[in-house]
């Protein structure tokens, strides 16, 4: 391995760990975010740690949990007394070594709408909860991830209770970042079925210009470029307005600064409600488009 590459390891470390910090604190305050905490959540919080040990064993984490554990009552209910102490003890340990406070922030935010539907479930409570919490961090307001939860917790601003539509066309939405079923883990492998975010029309290949994000099991980056390119297509390393076709690859990146889909989709995502035409893709569609559909 060339001392370039050890580097960007080096790097790249530093970025993962810091995300894991943010992530795993958002989580924990989403768990008490109705003020309780039941018995499927204490199965996800436990799934957490013990399916990356290394990482939430250890300082700051056990020392995380052992707090929470004394912010609770006998029947899993939070002591009102505590929780603005806790939250605050939260706070001390938001990670900005490498990211900065907003981009720490939105990690956060990711880890908090996964310790809220980790059990499967979504209360008018937690939602109302939910829609301070933002309302509490709003300068995070150009965030593209933010405005998409804000937006989508509307109908809790507007309607004096929500009916069951209500509340699943919300969890739904959360799906699209959160694995609910999987103990709230976080998403980094795409789908993009009933996701409208994913383009899913016919592809043009005639001089269009595509740009990747992420990593793939099938291909390395020059090898895209030389499909694209043989493809009659053009490839970009760079994001611009310019670009035709963003395809994620379905590895994602560990170190994504935000949410499950990295800088480039958020970027793609403002660029087109600015009213570029810019198509988001995964790499499974562009695969078919091409003709090189493995299945």
């Amino acid at each position: 391995m060339e001392l370039s590459d050890k580097l960007l390891e080096q790097y790249m470390e530093t970025a993962i760990n810091d995300k894991e910090v943010n992530v795993f604190l958002g989580f924990i305050e989403g768990l008490i975010l109705d003020d309780s905490i039941n018995n499927e959540e204490i199965a996800s919080l436990q799934h957490w740690m013990e399916s990356n040990a290394e990482v939430y064993c250890n300082y700051p984490f056990d020392f995380i949990v052992k707090s929470m554990t004394q912010l609770l009552n006998s029947n899993g209910d939070v002591i009102a007394e505590n929780k603005s102490n806790f939250l605050q003890v939260l706070q001390l340990f938001l990670s900005k070594k490498f990211y900065k406070r907003n981009t720490s922030d939105i990690q956060r935010l990711h880890g908090l709408l996964a310790g809220t539907v980790c059990d499967q479930t979504l209360s008018h409570v937690e939602l109302k909860a939910l829609n301070q919490w933002l309302k509490d961090h709003d300068y995070l307001e150009d965030d593209i991830f933010f405005q998409e939860i804000f937006t989508t917790l509307r109908p809790v601003r507007t309607k004096p209770e929500l009916n069951d539509h209500d509340i699943s066309s919300i969890f739904k939405q959360i799906q699209k970042y959160v694995n609910v079923e999987q103990h709230g883990t976080l998403k980094t492998n795409l789908d993009s079925n009933n996701n409208p975010d994913f383009y899913k029309g016919e592809l043009n290949l005639d001089k269009a210009l595509y740009c990747f994000t992420g990593t793939s099991d099938r291909f390395k980056k020059k090898d895209w470029k030389n499909l694209v390119e043989n493809n009659g297509a053009q490839f970009i390393d760079d994001m611009t307005t310019s670009v035709n076709y963003l395809v994620i690859c379905n590895k994602g990146n560990k170190a994504w600064a935000h949410v499950s889909y990295g800088r480039k989709f958020e970027q793609a995502k403002k660029w087109q409600s600015q009213g570029h035409n810019i198509k988001i893709i995964t790499e499974d569609d562009f695969v078919k488009a091409i003709g090189l559909d493995e299945a």
